[in-house]
């Protein structure tokens, strides 16, 4: 029964899989979209499995496919040697290495990094021209690698691209003039986003010479340009300029919206600005700087440098023991930067201070943490405890850099000379086994259970679904249950929409129909979100079948499985649209005169792994104003019977039945049963225990104005929607369970009253903040004030944050499973 009913809804295109049960009879539009949602390491794997899947990798349109989706999780640190001084005697051990460091996916509440050693590269393997040299990074761009080499003895600058991943460098031709005798230099590599031509670009300032004073500036900048693949440098024709280069700032700048920066000094009043180039135009200019420190006291050293923030421009201040971090919230607008972190001595007793050099900052972690190197050190800033901690990785001098993977070879850029590093032996410890086998197998069957369960886990649920039917080998892997968490951990946030039949306008009557689930996929992007509801391949729940002649409402979603609530009757139900089954909870035996109000909470202990339905139930108030029971009972999945908890600290008030789930808690705004003033409650979900929960401070209520409440989630934070007529305010618990940490964040004022309360459903990367309200999807955009009306479907319905799963209801023993 449960193979006809996934037949009947899956998409037409996996059907012909039925007869090839291998990875060839996937299209190759399909190939491609699952090897390009996985890591770098695992491709490398795959590549291995046969020729096709090589050639597959190597293919532009899989490139460009894999490197949109490459996380910006990986980062390179470039280890640089340690230098001795003796008297001017230089000695360098080596040239470095640069080293992959990497933050685990699955840590979004704090950062943990580790060193991976798959993609090390040794810089001892380039062909240098010059020994005693140093190895410097100029940036990274796509997946490639721009690094300097300086020699201190003979002041030049060779260049050089190379991508860890496919273990290719270039040098490109020596630069003239040489570095001795300027009086600043800078680099810089970008992309053209008109071209896509991938350039590197130097301008340096060469003194006045003979007889004119040492502090005069020349009149011109002097710049080339190397373009990769046509073999030489070109020479810009000096123009002049506003600016002057600084020697004693970074000589390389970051890559942001088409134009490289760098720190350097305005000409008119010599004080510290941003100078930029287009990789489009060709042209200098200066660009918006944040507004000018204070006074340098005496003997205070200032030392700055320029990064990119959470997809941010942003400028690092260093004052002798304080830093300072600016961030340029809209790209180009000087009233944008706003000073984001200061950085106190106070809080870094374990570094060195004064800082005498620049803090280079390297990238946001996904917890909030500044990843920096500090002292040549790697440390790791937390705003939220005001912390600075050396992650005590290396032991040598450092710098680093942002990095994102990709398969970009360098042997497309033609006219160019391309060496491999060597040795070549990166894979040899991580492939043996493959190669070593006595019959290599070219399919997918011939990787190892746990890579091919890392490949699937990463893919959309619609994919996997296609999978299952390559083979039983894959189709019992989806159902493991170690496959099952993985995939969960990994599983992108989307909507379920349930869509109810409009009500008659005529005769006010609500139709029993329970409606349809419908999901909405979400590719939420820093700059831009799209909603996709794909009604060709959708994984619709049409819950008539199973649900007749009944109003359904939707209390929350936990994992994948969302619960339902049939209120006229008040039967529960607990259902997965990807697995396509429902369970149906055992109804409880009373009179519906018996009660008055009723909400439900839905989650998952954080102790035991167990699934929980709590209900609170209250009767007929009576004349003292008190309701006559009011009681609430728990319901384990997998044990097939309630038990009761007895009564509860509060009262029922409003029309609010569901209850929402955050950290280990579902929480419900109640009435407290002294003073009937509004209150949050919780109930601890390992403990079983009802307590009042810290809410905002109260807003006065004027005259006949409306009042109504929802809670939320808001970046991960617990929130309060409080809609007084046409006027929504929300608050946020920035630090959880501490009272004065309660925020007003967002206002917005409505053209219409509301008298429903609003359902906040995710607040995407943009800022822009999805709900329903008015029986509609619509999306809030702080920035503008404006709300849209997304018109993705008919009005009537509702709407909550889903993460697809593919647990099974039929894991939970004791429990009636039907199928969609």
């Amino acid at each position: 029964m449960a193979e006809e009913s996934m037949a009947d809804f899956l998409p037409h295109l996996c059907l012909r899989t039925l007869m090839d049960p291998s990875m060839e009879a996937l299209p190759v539009e399909l190939t491609i979209d699952i090897l390009s949602r996985l890591p770098v390491k695992t491709i490398i794997h795959c590549k291995l499995v046969c020729k096709k899947w090589r050639s597959l990798v190597l293919d532009s349109s899989f490139v460009n496919l894999h490197l949109s989706k490459s996380p910006l999780t990986a980062f390179v640190i470039h280890h640089k040697p340690r230098v001795c001084t003796n008297a001017n005697l230089i000695v360098l051990n080596d040239r470095g290495t640069l080293n992959w460091v990497v933050e685990k996916e699955d840590k979004v509440d704090h950062h943990h990094l580790y060193h991976d050693r798959f993609l090390t590269f040794d810089l001892n393997s380039l062909f240098l021209n010059i020994r005693n040299t140093l190895m410097l990074q100029v940036g990274s761009v796509n997946g490639l690698i721009c690094l300097g080499q300086f020699s201190l003895k003979a002041n030049v600058y060779d260049t050089y691209i190379c991508n860890p991943v496919t273990r290719e460098y270039m040098i490109l031709p020596t630069q003239s003039p040489q570095t001795d005798g300027l009086l600043g230099v800078v680099y810089g590599f970008g992309v053209s986003s008109l071209t896509g031509e991938y350039k590197v670009v130097r301008a340096f300032q060469a003194k006045k010479k003979y007889g004119v004073k040492h502090t005069d500036q020349p009149s011109v900048l002097e710049a080339e340009v190397y373009t990769l693949g046509t073999g030489r440098w070109r020479s810009l024709v000096p123009v002049p300029v506003t600016y002057w280069l600084n020697k004693f700032y970074q000589f390389y700048g970051p890559f942001l919206n088409n134009h490289c920066h760098w720190i350097v000094s305005d000409r008119k009043d010599v004080h510290d600005t941003i100078g930029t180039f287009d990789l489009d135009k060709e042209t200098f200019q200066l660009f918006p700087s944040p507004p000018p420190s204070e006074a340098i006291e005496e003997n205070n050293f200032h030392r700055q440098s320029l990064a990119i923030l959470n997809g941010c421009l942003c400028k690092l201040d260093t004052y002798h023991s304080e830093l300072t971090i600016w961030v340029m919230k809209e790209y180009g607008i000087k009233n944008s930067w706003h000073k984001e972190v200061v950085i106190k001595r106070d809080i870094t007793v374990d570094l060195k201070w004064p800082s005498y050099k620049a803090v280079h900052l390297i990238m946001g972690l996904k917890d909030g943490s500044i990843l920096m190197v500090f002292e040549n050190k790697l440390c790791v800033f937390d705003p939220h405890s005001d912390t600075i901690e050396d992650t005590k990785m290396f032991d040598h001098y450092l710098s680093g850099f942002a990095y994102r993977p990709s398969f970009l070879k360098l042997q497309n850029f033609k006219s160019e000379r391309r060496y491999l590093s060597y040795p070549e032996t990166y894979l040899i410890n991580l492939i043996s086994t493959t190669l070593t086998r006595p019959s290599i197998n070219p399919s997918m069957e011939g990787l190892p259970a746990e890579l091919t369960m890392d490949i699937l886990s990463r893919l959309p649920a619609k994919t996997i679904i296609h999978c299952k039917l390559v083979g039983k080998k894959w189709r019992n892997l989806v159902s493991d249950s170690s496959f099952v968490d993985l995939h969960l951990s990994r599983s992108p946030t989307g909507i379920i929409i349930h869509q109810s039949p409009p009500m008659n306008m005529t005769d006010w009557n609500i139709p029993n129909d329970p409606g349809v689930l419908k999901w909405v996929e979400m590719e939420d992007k820093a700059h831009h979100y799209l909603l996709h509801y794909d009604s060709l391949m959708s994984l619709d729940v049409n819950l008539v079948p199973v649900l007749q002649n009944s109003r359904i409402l939707n209390i929350g979603s936990v994992n994948g499985l969302i619960f339902l609530w049939q209120h006229k009757h008040d039967n529960t139900y607990i259902c997965n649209p990807v697995t396509r089954e429902i369970l149906i909870l055992p109804g409880l035996h009373y009179h519906k005169q018996d009660y008055g109000r009723i909400i439900y909470g839905f989650g998952v202990s954080s102790l035991t792994g167990e699934y929980k339905v709590v209900r609170t139930f209250q009767g007929s108030v009576l004349s003292n104003g008190r309701p006559s029971v009011i009681e609430a009972q728990v319901y384990t999945l997998g044990t097939g019977h309630w038990r009761s908890l007895g009564g509860v600290p509060y009262q029922l008030n409003g029309f609010r039945f569901c209850g929402l789930f955050l950290n280990n808690h579902c929480r419900w705004i109640v009435s407290d049963q002294e003073d009937a003033s509004k209150k949050l409650c919780t109930f601890d979900l390992d403990k079983e225990t009802f307590q009042f929960f810290p809410s905002p401070p109260p807003e006065a209520i004027q005259g006949n104005q409306s009042h109504r409440q929802s809670l939320a989630v808001l970046k991960g934070c617990l929130c309060i929607l409080d809609t007084y007529d046409s006027e929504v305010m929300i608050w946020v618990m920035k630090e959880y369970g501490i009272k004065n940490s309660w925020h007003k964040e967002v206002v917005m004022t409505l053209e219409w009253p509301l008298f429903k309360p609003i359902r906040l459903i995710e607040v995407l990367k943009d800022g822009s903040i999805l709900m329903v309200f008015g029986k509609k999807l619509r999306v809030f955009n702080p920035r503008s004030e404006t709300i849209n009306d997304t018109k993705m479907f008919d009005p009537d319905l509702s709407g909550l944050a889903y993460r697809p799963s593919f647990l099974k209801l039929q894991n939970f023993e004791s429990e009636r499973i039907d199928m969609f």
